[in-house]
């Protein structure tokens, strides 16, 4: 239409420029100018019509443009919002900076746990999560020990660092390699193989470590685990922690399973009463409750607030019992000790053997010093040392010697060789004096 009204303008104005040219007469020229006019009046009648049939486009380019301005003013006004909400956010490189705000992440659900009405039934959709890497499945190390699952990210807010790892409660970080998290709240930091199953539970990091219970941690190791309530395993390989607040700081196949008890390190040593405690060593046992074995090698304090100090295949098996050191001790009664030596027996109530070689102190309060095959078997008896002596009556002493013996209450024997003192009150010198 344009190009219509365009082309009309010029045709008028053609005509009135040649047509003096061609109008010879007066006459002539009337005629052409009417010509002219009418053709004008013509062509002025179809831009009118022309105009009239552009009004409704012209109208509604008019309305467009108004709309648009509109929109215009609108997307400006969005843009100032949008700018203002990220006020402090760059990109400097590739790096993109918040600076003075949070991230925040949620599932949609609610709350942390998908339970915003503390129904007690959780819920989860795998949303809400901050990954950092690839999100590769995890490795199926099918036969293992552990042996791992499935590939499973079904987990919300949780922070996730690494190659191959599960998330499937909820609250947690997991980082490594094929880690595992199922337990509300529980973290794997680290390693490699690890699990925390546990509410609360978390494993730093190591190879093949389990933190099974609720708030029980594995700092590190291999193949440790913590299964009872509150226990801990700080490191070592192929430990256990298995009572309740039970810990295992280190070495080899240690085990904690009574409650508050715990191991620090060494071999194969167990833990199994109630705050029990081995302090390293190998192949030492403590059970019933609060007792101890502080070192060597097979020992085992078995009585209620036992102890055991080092030594080798020592025994302290009776209620406040101790053994300090030595091969072979057994101090087998009510607060009965044995210092050291080996082979030496304490069974009987408040007894005690110092040291020396397979001496016996077998009734209330009787003790042996020393020496060898010696026995104080009566109440408050005692032999000081020497070889094969006995103090066999209530407060009879042998006080050295070889093989002497006081039988009789409140006897005694000083020294010698084959003395004995068989009369109540008697007292029997060695070699070279000898009463009346």
């Amino acid at each position: 239409m344009k190009k219509l009204f365009l082309g009309s303008i010029v045709l008028v104005f053609s005509l009135l420029i040649v047509l003096p040219a061609q109008a010879q007469t007066l006459e002539e020229r009337v005629t052409a100018l009417e010509t002219s006019m009418a053709n004008v009046e013509l062509l002025s009648t179809q831009l009118f019509q022309l105009f009239s049939a552009l009004q409704p486009d012209i109208t509604a380019i008019l309305n467009a443009l108004a709309a648009q301005q509109l929109d215009v003013a609108t997307l400006q006004a969005d843009m100032s919002e949008l700018q203002s909400r990220f006020n402090g956010v760059s990109r400097n490189g590739d790096v993109l900076q918040f600076d003075s705000m949070n991230l925040q992440v949620t599932n949609g659900l609610g709350a942390t746990d998908g339970d915003p009405n503390n129904t007690g039934t959780t819920q989860v959709n795998g949303l809400g999560n901050v990954i950092i890497g690839y999100n590769e499945d995890i490795f199926p190390f099918l036969g293992g020990t552990p042996a791992l699952p499935a590939s499973d990210k079904t987990g919300s807010h949780y922070l996730i660092v690494g190659e191959g790892l599960n998330y499937s409660s909820f609250g947690g970080i997991v980082a490594g390699r094929d880690n595992v998290s199922s337990g509300e709240y529980a973290s794997v930091t680290g390693g490699n193989r690890n699990r925390a199953t546990g509410t609360y539970s978390s494993v730093s990091g190591g190879n093949r470590n389990v933190a099974s219970d609720f708030n029980s941690s594995v700092s590190g190791g291999g193949e440790n685990i913590a299964s009872g309530s509150h226990s801990s395993v700080s490191g070592g390989k192929g430990n256990e922690a298995s009572g309740v607040i039970a810990n295992v700081s280190g070495g080899l196949q240690n085990t904690a399973t009574g409650a508050y008890s715990s191991v620090s390190g060494g071999f194969n040593n167990t833990a199994s009463g109630i705050g029990n405690s081995v302090s390293g060593g190998q192949n030492n046992n403590t059970s019933m409750q609060y007792s101890s074995v502080s070192g060597g090698w097979y020992n085992t304090a078995s009585g209620n607030n036992s102890s055991v100090s080092g030594g080798q295949g020592n025994t302290a098996s009776s209620p406040s019992s101790s053994v300090s050191g030595g091969q072979g001790n057994n101090a087998s009664n009510f607060y009965a000790s044995i210092s050291g030596g080996q082979n030496n027996i304490a069974s009987g109530l408040h007894s005690s053997v110092s040291g020396g070689l397979q001496n016996t102190a077998s009734n209330e309060s009787a003790s042996v010093s020393g020496g060898t095959n010696n026995t104080a078997s009566g109440v408050r008896s005692s032999v000081s040392g020497g070889v094969q002596n006995t103090a066999s009556a209530r407060n009879s002493s042998v006080s050295g010697g070889n093989s002497n013996t006081a039988s009789e209450a409140s006897s005694s024997v000083s020294g010698g060789n084959s003395r004995n003192a068989t009369g109540l009150d008697d007292w029997v010198a060695g070699s070279l004096f000898e009463d009346n």
